[in-house]
């Protein structure tokens, strides 16, 4: 079973934001690699490479990381993809959230019966019918 990780698990695994938050996501990432079940989109990495930089991380750590992260690429994400997302999210309220909705359509795409994810707005989401969303704490 492939599993999905949001950005916020790798941002947390990169940078001291919490001791116990960068144990869990070091932690999981290390079990999904061992297992050959992750999986991450070219969306993830343009907010890993995007978030990174914001937090003023040095172009050497950010290039390093994004490269070793680039092997888990397994979907990337199209004009198709985009335009989905944005009927759904305008069918609602919540385009302020499209990035998580086209992680959500992504995670699908590729085939994965799982997305975990720190942000608990994927909460007020509504996933595609196959996948669970676990939140972490």
């Amino acid at each position: 079973m492939m599993v999905y990780l949001d950005t916020n698990v790798l941002i947390y695994a990169s940078v001291n934001q919490g001791t116990e938050k960068k144990r869990q996501a070091l932690d999981l990432i290390e079990r999904l690699i061992d297992s050959e079940t992750l999986m991450l989109s070219t969306l993830v990495l343009q907010e890993f490479v995007f978030t990174l930089a914001k937090l003023k991380i040095s172009n050497e750590i950010i290039k390093r990381d994004s490269d070793f992260y680039f092997g888990f690429v397994g979907v990337e994400y199209d004009y198709g993809t985009l335009r989905e997302a944005v009927d759904s999210c305008c069918q609602g309220d919540s385009c302020k959230n499209i990035n998580d909705i086209i992680h959500l359509y992504l995670a699908q795409k590729s085939k994965c019966k799982k997305l975990i994810t720190f942000d608990k707005d994927f909460k007020k989401l509504a996933p595609p019918s196959t996948l669970k969303i676990e939140i972490l704490s």
